[in-house]
């Protein structure tokens, strides 16, 4: 946006990586967090500074409803870390595309939402368009490791054959409900159980190849996605697991894209605790071959965090409707970060 005026903020969602977006909000000269919402029966009317202590002197409270919200502070946008599944938030999303605003959030199943809820997607891009909204869901993964940023790569290639992104993470230096969520510490069996109630694992994986394929032209004929458990062969323990032998240490996620009878997609994820070697890599099968490697991979959740914040007034500057990643322009505006000049280029 081409003002000097501070975009007008509404978040919702006080989790662990919303504190880290709230963090950000308040330190951006070109962003106002005017108001803080969450479905936490526990949390409203409570001070935003009892959860993010930077917020101290702000005069924020926690609120309950996100429409009164948005209207009584004249919100522009608003950033969402509720839920991981589109079903569990969709009408969150109704009302948010009814409101007026560009909602950015970290919702997984929203990076792509064509691929699982066509319907849905149809109903919220038009409620978008006919409210003047814009909804985004975005993430460092899905939302830019393995999906966008294979496809940001692709232009110096006459031609792409196929994609082969890999991400290898260290879950014992992440958060306690992310060692919990791959499985970390449970048997083997629990482990299948855990895959029977088609609620565990990676979220978002199969939608980061949809948007992947469609960006590059593919048309698919072909995607799948499994899950196994990466079992632990020694004692690990970290704040939150005490991970025995034989105990599920994490996951071994893949997701693989056919066309034509060929594999043009292989998105290989490895998350868990005592992972060797952690890195983000993605490598083209093109002319000429193009390939990236980050040593020590991403540290998703200041990630997450930075995109949602980072990607507000590129989503102001785009026609309103259902969007994805790519659909987003790049930044060029110069904004003051803890003292630091830097311009987002993406």
């Amino acid at each position: 946006m081409s003002t000097n005026v501070p975009i007008r903020v509404v978040h919702t969602g006080v989790g662990p990586v919303g504190c880290r977006v709230i963090n950000l909000l308040l330190e951006r000269p070109d962003l106002e967090l005017v108001g803080v919402v969450d479905a936490d029966p526990q949390k409203i009317g409570h001070p935003l500074e009892e959860y993010v202590p930077d917020a101290k002197g702000k005069n924020l409270k926690i609120e309950g409803n996100t429409t009164a919200c948005i209207k009584d502070h004249q919100a522009a946008a608003v950033t969402h870390t509720t839920v991981s599944y589109l079903p569990d938030c969709i009408d969150h999303l109704r009302e948010l595309a009814r409101a007026g605003v560009a909602m950015v959030s970290s919702t997984e199943e929203l990076l792509y939402p064509w691929l699982r809820h066509p319907k849905w997607s149809q109903e919220i891009d038009e409620l978008c368009k006919q409210h003047g909204s814009r909804l985004l869901g975005t993430g460092i993964n899905p939302g830019f490791l393995m999906d966008l940023l294979p496809v940001l790569a692709n232009p110096p290639a006459e031609r792409v054959r196929a994609v082969r992104a890999e991400r290898v993470v260290n879950a014992a230096t992440r958060r306690g409900p992310l060692q919990k969520k791959v499985g970390a510490g449970i048997t083997p069996e629990e482990f299948q159980a855990r895959i029977a109630t088609g609620k565990f694992g990676h979220v978002g994986y199969c939608e980061s190849g949809a948007l992947l394929a469609a960006k590059m032209g593919w048309k698919l004929d072909f995607l799948s996605e499994t899950i196994e458990p990466v079992i632990s062969q020694k004692s690990v323990k970290t704040d939150f697991v005490d991970l025995k032998p034989g105990q599920a240490a994490g996951i071994h996620q893949v997701v693989l894209g056919k066309m034509g009878g060929k594999e043009v997609i292989n998105l290989d994820l490895k998350m868990y605790v005592g992972a060797d070697d952690p890195h983000d890599a993605f490598t083209l099968d093109s002319d000429p071959p193009i390939s990236w490697r980050c040593d020590h991979g991403v540290a998703g959740d200041p990630a997450t965090a930075a995109i949602v914040v980072n990607s507000i007034d590129r989503l102001l500057a785009v026609t309103p409707g259902l969007k994805t990643v790519a659909d987003l322009p790049a930044s060029v505006k110069t904004v003051s970060f803890k003292g630091l000049d830097f311009v987002p280029y993406y």
